[in-house]
């Protein structure tokens, strides 16, 4: 709660004239959804975000609002990639019958995807 007993809004910021600014965009704040979703297995509202997402950014083509070199749908496209190599890592590293060399083979996968997704 805030010192006003009122709610934290944590992504607004004032101008000093008690005018609120937004300073995430909304394709922002979806794709954080989208990546925490996925990440805690929660595919199917997931799933649901990603169309969201698509549809935000494909309403925005064209516009000012685009932002050079920023491609939220190619981000969460990465963040699977990502989740899928960690999930196997974690997998091999816990079947104690998996063939040997299996373990290096998806760290590496882990750390290509992780390489693609923090580039963005």
């Amino acid at each position: 709660m805030a010192a006003d007993g009122g709610p934290v809004i944590p992504d607004i910021e004032t101008d000093g004239e008690d005018r609120a600014e937004i300073t995430r965009r909304l394709s922002d704040k979806i794709l954080s959804a989208f990546s925490h979703a996925y990440a805690v297995g929660e595919i199917e509202i997931a799933n649901r975000l990603r169309e969201v997402l698509e549809m935000n950014e494909c309403a925005k083509a064209g516009s000012p609002e685009m932002r050079a070199g920023c491609d939220p749908l190619g981000q969460a496209k990465n963040w699977v990639l990502f989740v899928e190599a960690r999930n196997k890592y974690k997998w091999v590293c816990e079947n104690k019958r998996s063939q040997a060399g299996a373990d290096d083979e998806a760290l590496e996968m882990m750390k290509e995807a992780y390489r693609r997704w923090s580039s963005d």
